[in-house]
C-alpha cells in the first residue's frame, strides 16, 4: 500500500513514512498506528482495538496510546502545518481525516493478487504476507477474533497458498477450516477467526481451480 497526502508519503511495502520527499524516523508503534488508521480511513477505530493490535500481549492505559498519537502527528507534521491529518474521536478513538491517495501497487508478475473485503482492499506482492492484528504483519485486520499472527499466504511461481499460524479461532477456505498449507484460487471466500475476506488475482492463476483444501 502507497498512499499519498500533504506532503506525505506512506509505503508499506518499504516500510518507510517519507515527509517532504525524506524519510520520517517512526517506532514500531507509531508506524503500526499509522498503518492501521491509512487502511481504515476515514473510518474512526476505537481506543480499545488500537491498544489490542499494538499491545496484543499487554493491557496498556489510554497515555500509552496517546504517546504513540503524538509521535505520528509530529512526524507527518500536523503541528507544524496546523492541520489534522490524525483526528480525534472524543470518547472512542482516532481516525484518519485527510484527503489521500492511493498509488498504484505492486503486482506479482503477470499477476495482480488481492484480498478482498467488504469496505477495501489489501494487495499482496509476491512472496510470504503475514495476515493478523500485529503490526508485524502486512495485512492487518481490526478485529478481536484475529490473532496478532494469524495466517500467512505465500505466492510463489504461480500459486497461491494459505497456512494457519497456530490462531485461536483458525482459519477457513469455503467453509472449510485447514490445518496445514492450503491452495487459494480467485473467487475463494476466506474466514480469518470470523473476519471474511475473498482472494482476487487476475492472470493465468484465475483460471486455474483446484481442489477443496486439506
Amino acid at each position: 500500500m502507497r498512499v499519498r497526502w500533504s506532503d506525505c508519503v506512506f509505503d508499506s511495502e518499504a516500510r518507510e513514512l517519507r515527509r517532504g520527499g525524506r524519510p520520517v524516523a517512526l517506532s514500531p508503534k507509531a508506524y503500526g498506528l499509522l498503518a492501521l488508521l491509512l487502511e481504515n480511513r476515514p473510518r474512526p477505530l476505537p481506543q480499545g482495538l488500537l491498544g489490542d493490535a499494538l499491545w496484543p500481549d499487554s493491557h496498556v492505559g489510554y497515555t500509552s496510546l496517546a504517546r504513540v498519537v503524538s509521535e505520528v502527528r509530529r512526524a507527518v507534521g500536523d503541528s507544524a502545518r496546523g492541520a489534522a491529518s490524525i483526528r480525534t474521536v472524543a470518547r472512542f478513538g482516532y481516525a484518519f481525516a485527510a484527503s489521500a491517495v492511493v498509488e498504484a501497487g505492486p503486482t506479482w508478475g503477470a499477476e495482480a493478487c488481492a484480498l478482498v473485503a467488504d469496505d477495501r482492499e489489501y494487495t499482496l506482492p509476491e512472496g510470504t504476507n503475514l495476515i493478523g492484528r500485529g503490526p508485524e504483519c502486512a495485512v492487518r485486520l481490526p478485529s478481536s477474533q484475529v490473532s496478532r499472527v494469524h495466517a500467512k499466504l505465500a505466492l510463489s511461481g504461480g500459486s497461491a497458498t494459505l497456512e494457519d499460524q497456530g490462531s485461536k479461532n483458525g482459519t477457513w477456505i469455503n467453509g472449510a477450516r485447514i490445518t496445514g498449507a492450503a491452495a487459494v484460487t480467485d473467487g475463494d471466500e476466506v474466514l480469518f477467526g470470523t473476519y471474511r475476506l475473498v482472494f482476487r488475482c487476475s492472470g493465468p492463476l484465475a483460471s486455474t481451480r483446484t481442489g477443496s483444501p486439506r
